[in-house]
């Protein structure tokens, strides 16, 4: 068996295939954000942009993957409407503070930071990051769970996905060197998220 025919075997199956969405996908948001943002051009961060990768490959998306297929998955509802308000409201809830935590810690901890870095960065984020995060997230997943086809559901979320990890990436970057555009972008995004909720 040839070492592309083994590849494509691995990644076929759910779990290995999710991992490596998650890391392009935490990849592509950083290189969003350092180059289109932050207009980093030939300075782009490398060694950011690959520990966002393993973020997203190593940490995130089995996290994600067990959170949707052994725990909301469970919820079953009669009611279509209640279902969906059910999944969010626990999405939302008690996924989504945890991850953000978990982001920012582990993030920080990857960029060499030290335990004291990390809980002060979670600290300062968490709470304007998981405000922007209802902004955004509440309405996309009741629209992906009222209307999207459950076959385009995870494409849905992935694109909707690449924009947030973009944002992400941003928030990460703040007082770790990276200042202007980057940081006022943020701000600015935070704030018409906070307008809309």
């Amino acid at each position: 068996m040839s070492a592309f025919s083994r590849f494509i075997a691995a990644t076929s199956s759910t779990f290995p295939r999710q991992c490596l969405t998650g890391g392009v996908l935490f990849a592509t948001g950083d290189t969003i954000a350092q180059q289109l943002v932050e207009k980093r051009g030939s300075s782009h961060d490398i060694p950011r942009t690959l520990r966002l990768a393993l973020y997203g490959g190593c940490v995130f998306s089995p996290l994600a993957s067990l959170w949707f297929s052994k725990g909301l998955e469970r919820v079953q509802f009669a009611s279509k409407p209640l279902n969906i308000a059910t999944k969010v409201a626990l999405d939302q809830g008690i996924a989504s503070p945890c991850f953000i935590a978990l982001f920012f810690s582990v993030s920080t901890l990857m960029a060499g930071g030290t335990p004291q870095e990390a809980k002060k960065k979670v600290q300062d984020n968490w709470w304007p990051t998981l405000k922007t995060a209802w902004g955004l997230w509440i309405p996309v997943q009741t629209i992906n769970m009222a209307l999207v086809p459950v076959s385009q559901r995870l494409l849905f979320v992935n694109v909707v996905s690449i924009f947030w990890n973009t944002f992400l990436s941003m928030k990460s970057a703040q007082n770790q060197g990276v200042k202007g555009k980057g940081e006022e972008s943020v701000e600015l995004t935070e704030t018409k998220v906070e307008k809309l909720a």
